[in-house]
């Protein structure tokens, strides 16, 4: 069995992504995709277990890269309020929640242009319209968070979202926390072009939520 490091749970609550890079104690390369399996689940948890055949690596080529391999497992009813856990470990680790983030293929405008869970446990997703502007959804735990001044702040659902500029000037990125997870959402012009803070705020505005 191989450790898993995050998991996104769709918006069906039963389609369950795990995702896992080589271990360095391994220090190998996978020879066919991983495959997740529920181990143990109760009112409380679902342990899941991924494996996989590793060909070992001589120690002078070992190397990470900057994606973990998915695996997909699907629950016969919805996760809930239950903690996803290593089999490996036991220990539970970031878990996302589709249903936290706007729908932004609701909107046709905005397709999708790579998505993905890295090893250092974090989720990203981005998105483009014709134009050129790019959305941009990351999550990550809490903890490892560090955030721009606020600018401003606008509603998410029942939260607060923090408005922070989004390095150069004209993208803007907006911050909510739930649970352990902070989720952002980050919107990027065309090169030599640029979003007003009201416009920033009226494209939040015309995402939907589910």
């Amino acid at each position: 069995m191989l450790p898993w490091v995050a998991a996104v749970v769709a918006r069906d609550d039963t389609s369950i992504t795990v995702a896992t890079g080589i271990d360095s104690a391994i220090c190998g390369e996978s020879t066919r995709s991983p495959e997740a399996t529920i181990t143990r689940q109760d009112e409380t948890q679902v342990v899941i277990s991924v494996t996989t055949s590793i060909v070992r690596a001589e120690e002078e080529v070992c190397a990470t890269t900057g994606d973990a391999a998915p695996a997909f497992v699907s629950l016969q009813k919805p996760l809930g309020d239950r903690v996803l856990r290593d089999a490996t470990t036991t220990r539970p680790h970031p878990t996302y929640f589709q249903r936290d983030v706007p729908d932004v293929l609701a909107d046709k405008r905005w397709d999708p242009s790579g998505g993905h869970l890295r090893p250092d446990e974090r989720w990203f997703q981005s998105f483009r319209d014709p134009g050129g502007t790019m959305l941009l959804l990351d999550a990550q735990p809490t903890t490892r968070v560090h955030r721009p001044a606020t600018i401003a702040t606008v509603p998410i659902r029942s939260q607060q979202g923090i408005i922070t500029t989004y390095g150069a000037p004209g993208s803007w990125t907006v911050w909510w926390e739930l649970g352990q997870v902070t989720y952002s959402l980050s919107l990027i012009p065309p090169e030599s072009h640029g979003f007003t803070l009201k416009q920033f705020k009226q494209q939040l505005a015309g995402l939907r939520w589910s």
